[in-house]
């Protein structure tokens, strides 16, 4: 059902990073059809960051969940007052259907998770994405295809990332300072989840040999919560090898450091997609998911590392905490 060109757009995902930056072809797409549109992005508070700087949006709508029902009351009817043309609903979960529990209009588009392939897949190995779409479909690609009520391309699914230019600016300069320090590439070893880290072990060798081989050190990037990890693997790299700004920078510093080196390691992470977003070279490293959950870094330059053919994978859409 293709519908009349509309002039306020709203499009939604509350969470977390990948997935946000999973949905910038939708804002970029939605704005080249519709110029004049007003477009508005949701997101949760913490996330808010990620897309406040893109040129393609009017505003940024942003949800405390801290603040429990009376949040998610306000904002429905802050959505309800505004009289969008069409919502895109990108992210289908409890909250964000409550977001948008209306009589009528406007007319609501939802993402379709796929949630009996991603079952049969997870709990019997069965691959039924195969089966049905002939090859995995990426999640921005499932993404685009709420939007084609609008006349959205489920085929270009080039990724954006804008930041602050003053932040920009900033990375540029810690970056060169590093590089004259002997910095050549950024790993980030950390994942939420256990099953998806690349042992530490690894990671050891690996900037221990980007060393011995390269003369290169290892810059280590993540979350306050990754710092642990991090600072474990310096040390057992033998210190000098790494820096570890793990925690030292916020979400969006980050970010800008990634656009500055040639070089990206890490695991199926929210990072991973930074770096595919601007095309910087990575290595990928999946675990415990696999690339037919919609996934895998949409980067010409990027190279995915599996272990192809290991009966309990996935063993998890997200990862577990232990295997």
């Amino acid at each position: 059902m293709r519908l009349p060109p509309p002039n306020k757009v709203l499009i939604i995902r509350l969470s977390s990073i990948g997935d946000i930056i999973l949905t910038s072809p939708v804002i970029r797409q939605t704005r080249e059809r519709y110029p004049t549109a007003q477009i508005d992005f949701l997101t949760r508070q913490e996330f808010s960051s990620l897309v406040v700087a893109n040129p393609h949006l009017n505003s940024v709508l942003t949800l405390d969940t801290s603040e429990g029902k009376s949040s998610l009351n306000a904002m429905r009817d802050m959505i309800r007052a505004e009289k969008y043309d069409i919502i895109l609903d990108l992210h289908a979960n409890l909250r964000s259907i409550l977001l948008c529990r209306f009589n009528g209009h406007p007319p609501v588009f939802r993402m379709q998770k796929n949630k009996f392939a991603r079952f049969m897949l997870v709990k019997f190995g069965i691959d039924l994405y195969s089966k049905i779409y002939g090859e995995p479909r990426t999640v921005t690609e499932k993404y685009l295809r709420v939007g084609e009520a609008i006349g959205l391309d489920p085929g270009d699914q080039q990724l954006e990332l804008w930041l602050p230019p003053d932040i920009e600016t900033a990375a540029e300069d810690r970056w060169e300072e590093l590089s004259k320090n002997g910095a050549g590439v950024i790993m980030a070893p950390g994942a939420r989840h256990f099953t998806k880290r690349w042992p530490e072990t690894h990671y050891v060798e690996l900037i221990q040999k980007l060393h011995d081989e390269y003369g290169w050190r290892t810059v280590l990037l993540g979350g306050p919560d990754e710092k642990e990890i991090c600072e474990s693997i310096r040390k057992k790299a033998g210190g000098k090898n790494a820096v570890n700004l793990t925690g030292s920078l916020s979400l969006i510093e980050s970010f800008a450091l990634i656009k500055q080196t040639s070089l990206f390691v890490s695991n199926d992470s929210g990072l991973m997609h930074v770096a595919a977003a601007y095309g910087i070279p990575q290595v990928a490293f999946f675990g415990s998911t696999t690339q037919q959950l919609g996934f895998t870094p949409l980067n010409n330059s990027a190279i995915v590392l599996e272990m192809k053919g290991l009966n309990c994978r996935p063993c998890s859409h997200i990862g577990k905490s232990a295997c």
